[in-house]
């Protein structure tokens, strides 16, 4: 059977199967005694349907007038779990206590939802917010969205603008960084433009400054690229700050050793944790299997809230933390052990020095020895060489 709409499981449901020549009449009746039913599905020589948990009674009765035998295959929703559990009292006070703390917590905030956020992460965002007044578990009746707003301006130095509505037990926040542009951040002193490196010009971009270099020109280390003054002794000096990027080709050489014995981190079998209920910002910690912690572990810590519909969580759920023991054990590489980490850091390195830069060609040797293993990599590639030098006025 495919699934029932949520709904039907608030109301109860049941599943009940009669021969195919009687689907038919169990149809009629249905529609005589206005018993809605869905999901009708032909399984052989059989038929499913779904029915309302409390129409069964009625439904059997008409079809034994009848003579159809109609078979209930299973039962579900709320009706079908309070029937089953019913005299298990201890389960109903929970769940009333349930339905208590829910209806109690209906008055605070239950989630708080950041948007617009870019250089800050959510969890600085929400940081900033509970410094002002705004965390899980915060009465709503207290919250001010405007005084609350004026706060987070003042707080905080990288947030510009700020939106803070309450729908329910949710906090909807929208915010707009700060945003400074390069030309902002850099500074107005007169400078020049020179070269890092040796290399060949292939491209001069969003040039500001007197050019002094011309594309497919060999330039050395320190040479003058962007000249940022302008005018000569007769009508005097104009002093500017030279901008832009000169794309050169160049080349780099890369060379790293490794050696052949390696110390890993081995984790034991045997794992130490604690557990706690989360309840709002509350924790209480209801299991422990260790007293003293070893000397060297690493610690993970693992959170899981009851979801809640649109993709909203409750702020009820489980925090447990992990300390995984270890220890560190030497190990001898081999051959095809050391090469592969060879080239592992040596990859590591490139995609750090060169993050910004164009790659044409790429050239590696790796040389293994009893002890180590030394890897060499010649690159040529395309990169801004330009940087700024400023002139002594």
């Amino acid at each position: 059977m495919r699934r029932a709409h949520p709904f039907l499981f608030l109301v109860g449901y049941r599943i009940c199967k009669v021969s195919k020549e009687s689907l038919a009449k169990i149809v009629d009746i249905c529609r005589e005694l206005s018993i809605p039913f869905r999901e009708v599905e032909i399984l052989g020589e059989s038929a499913q349907l779904l029915i309302p948990f409390f129409s069964l009674r009625r439904l059997r009765k008409a079809a034994e007038h009848r003579n159809i035998a109609l078979t209930l295959i299973s039962s579900h929703g709320i009706p079908a779990i309070l029937s089953r559990y019913r005299h298990r009292y201890g389960l109903f006070a929970a769940l009333l206590l349930s339905v208590a703390v829910t209806v109690l917590a209906s008055g605070v905030i239950w989630d708080i939802r950041v948007d617009g956020e870019n250089k800050l992460s959510e969890r600085e965002v929400k940081e900033i917010l509970r410094e002002c007044g705004l965390e899980l578990g915060t009465p709503t009746r207290s919250i001010d969205s405007g005084v609350l707003e004026n706060r987070v301006l003042i707080f905080s130095d990288d947030i510009s603008w700020i939106s803070v509505n309450i729908i329910g037990t949710v906090a909807e926040v929208e915010i707009r960084e700060l945003d400074f542009s390069e030309d902002d951040r850099e500074q107005t002193a007169p400078a020049n433009l020179v070269a890092t490196e040796h290399g060949r010009i292939v491209a001069l971009e969003d040039i500001s400054g007197n050019i002094a270099v011309e594309i497919g020109e060999e330039v050395a280390k320190g040479q003058l690229l962007i000249g940022g003054i302008y005018g000569d002794e007769e009508s005097g000096f104009r002093y500017t700050r030279a901008r832009g990027r000169v794309i050169a080709e160049v080349e780099r050489d890369f060379e790293l050793e490794i050696g052949r014995v390696k110390t890993e981190k081995v984790y034991k079998e045997t794992q130490k944790c604690e557990k706690y209920l989360i309840f709002f910002k509350k924790r209480i910690k209801f299991f422990s299997n260790y007293r003293n912690l070893p000397p060297t572990c690493d610690k993970i810590d693992i959170e899981e809230y009851i979801p809640a519909p649109n993709d909203r969580y409750l702020p009820i759920g489980i925090h447990d933390t992990r300390y995984l023991e270890y220890e560190f054990v030497e190990r001898e590489l081999s051959d095809e052990e050391l090469s592969a980490l060879a080239y592992e850091q040596m990859n590591s390195l490139i995609a750090t020095e060169l993050a910004d830069a164009e790659l044409l060609r790429r050239t590696t040797e790796c040389e293994l020895y009893s002890d180590r293993a030394v890897i060499r990599c010649k690159i040529k590639c395309l990169v801004d060489i330009a940087i700024a030098q400023e002139i002594e006025t």
